[in-house]
């Protein structure tokens, strides 16, 4: 008689039931739920960021190309494609500088697979969407870009930027 107990917990105990197997399954299920929510508003940060990065990035180097080229050069940004593009010369004979690092043609583009996200809101230099450096790196007059929430803020002048 003991034996045919023991032989009867034996089975009974080896394994898992079908209802331990569910529950686990359905907790996997809501913490994944979870964690693919958080991951998804933390990549639009994430990308807004690295848009602000880029934008404030070209305008230092726009500067620093304005002032070691001793040309002025021009940044033109277009809200409805979420794009800027890169010049250098004076108004009436801009050429694209084409071969500007990260851009197709001189043409920086916001609208590609990893700032699909990111959107040109607005850009005002005094009722322009071009900033101007002249050929010392000064800016011709300061203004704003707003991408998404945020706004880049570039001072006049010095064309130093602050974001808001």
């Amino acid at each position: 008689m003991n034996k045919l107990i023991r032989n009867m917990t034996k089975r009974t105990s080896s394994g898992f039931s079908l209802m331990e197997l569910i529950v686990v399954i359905a907790l996997i299920g809501i913490f994944a739920t979870i964690a693919m929510t958080r991951t998804r508003t933390g990549l639009s940060t994430i990308r807004e960021q690295i848009a602000i990065d880029q934008v404030t990035s070209d305008i230092d180097l726009v500067r620093s190309m304005a002032f070691g080229m001793h040309e002025t050069m021009t940044i033109v940004f277009s809200i409805d494609q979420d794009s800027y593009s890169i010049y250098k010369g004076p108004n009436g004979s801009r050429t694209a500088v084409e071969d500007y690092p990260n851009s197709d043609n001189g043409v920086i583009s916001l609208d590609n697979s990893n700032l699909r996200e990111v959107d040109i809101q607005s850009v005002d230099f005094n009722g322009s969407a071009e900033l101007q450096f002249s050929p010392m790196g000064d800016i011709n007059s300061g203004g704003s870009i707003s991408l998404n929430e945020k706004t880049i803020s570039v001072q006049p002048i010095t064309g130093k930027w602050s974001i808001n």
